[in-house]
């Protein structure tokens, strides 16, 4: 299982994804563990709840792998994910602040639909269970006001979407698993 430091105005947090179902999380960060839900209001604003408790939050800046994020009229400047531990065959993936965002994967390279650079996810094509074809678009991902179609690495059956639309992700991610 992979651990992320992510960095929420300089101060580090370890952080692990113990769970992920659909848009709820279980996540332990520096021991401590914590659920945590996302709902997408679109236009980089979105609903957090964190153990029971409600939070409205806007995306006001991303760059370089570091976010700044209003919640409750504050502003945090967000650097993540940087794994501190990586091992071969498992991709765990911290939520954006947006959307649902990538959790535990086996995926392996080869079954794994990566984005080709970062930016934001705009729309998804495919469903779980849906059979694709090497070369038909998955996901649509927004970069520098470009929309850039995430083809399909091979035929197969979508057995994992690892993010949903309005999901900011980096490059190499993996988006979905194709087996």
């Amino acid at each position: 299982m992979k651990i992320y430091e992510v960095l929420v105005d300089k101060k580090a947090h370890k952080i692990k994804v113990l769970k992920r179902e659909n848009s709820s999380f279980l996540v332990d960060v520096n021991g401590k563990t914590v659920e945590v839900k996302f709902a997408n209001s679109g236009s980089g604003k979105f609903s957090i709840e964190v153990n029971s408790e409600k939070f409205q939050a806007e995306l006001l800046k991303l760059s370089g792998g570091i976010m700044h994020i209003k919640v409750g009229g504050k502003t945090f400047e967000v650097q993540y994910p940087t794994p501190a531990f990586k091992p071969e065959t498992m991709k765990i993936e911290l939520p954006s602040a947006i959307a649902k965002k990538p959790t535990v994967s086996l995926a392996i390279g080869k079954d794994a639909v990566l984005a080709p650079i970062a930016g934001r996810i705009i729309a998804l094509k495919v469903s779980i269970g849906q059979r694709v074809s090497k070369g038909d678009c998955v996901c649509i991902l927004e970069a520098m006001k470009m929309a850039n179609e995430v083809a399909a690495p091979k035929d197969g059956v979508v057995k994992e979407i690892l993010v949903s639309e309005g999901a900011v992700v980096n490059k190499g991610d993996v988006l979905a698993v194709i087996a």
